[in-house]
């Protein structure tokens, strides 16, 4: 079954739902309150150059996910949240591609989409290589977490090209020494 994505339209009950009872050991915020999400929301956070999805799987609400930047020529994949009991499933993957799909086909002036994910985060680190994103950077202790702990991140992009014809072009991180 495929999943749906369906433009965030006003749900505050259903986001703070989505945040307070899943675990999101991968954010640099894994436990949001109330309070949190709540702010974020009244202040437009989750609108303001961004477009925020539900994701829903028979019409129930099992993540979400967020683009940045949305206005920009290079949007950022900002966030792709699954709740609990929809992980392992290879739901990040359809998620991804629908991300894919709904940009570049949005417009031709999107010529790349970049994302960012903790090192540790292996299941996003492999949901991006195999939606043919290039691993483009490692960050060193540039991932701020609230337990004031700092990890590294990695960085992806896929360019439009690379999307149009279901490839993902190597790049020239190391063909000089600076």
């Amino acid at each position: 079954m495929t999943l749906r994505f369906k433009l965030l339209n006003g749900e505050l009950k259903e986001l703070i739902e989505l945040y307070t009872q899943n675990t999101w050991n991968f954010h640099s915020d894994p436990s949001p309150t109330v309070e949190d999400i709540t702010e974020r929301f009244k202040s437009g956070w989750f609108s303001d150059d961004r477009e925020t999805y539900w994701v829903e799987k028979h019409g129930e609400k099992v993540g979400l996910v967020i683009i940045g930047d949305y206005s920009d020529t290079i949007p950022l994949l900002y966030d792709v949240r699954l709740a609990n009991k929809a992980r392992g499933k290879g739901y990040g993957e359809q998620c991804v591609s629908w991300i894919l799909n709904h940009i570049f086909s949005s417009s031709k002036s999107k010529i790349r989409i970049e994302s960012y994910t903790r090192c540790d985060n292996y299941a996003m680190r492999k949901v991006l290589y195999n939606c043919n994103f290039q691993k483009e950077g490692y960050l060193r202790r540039s991932w701020e977490n609230d337990n004031r702990t700092i990890d590294d991140t990695v960085v992806y992009g896929i360019i439009r090209e690379d999307w149009e014809n279901g490839e993902r072009t190597p790049i020239n991180l190391n063909n000089q020494p600076f």
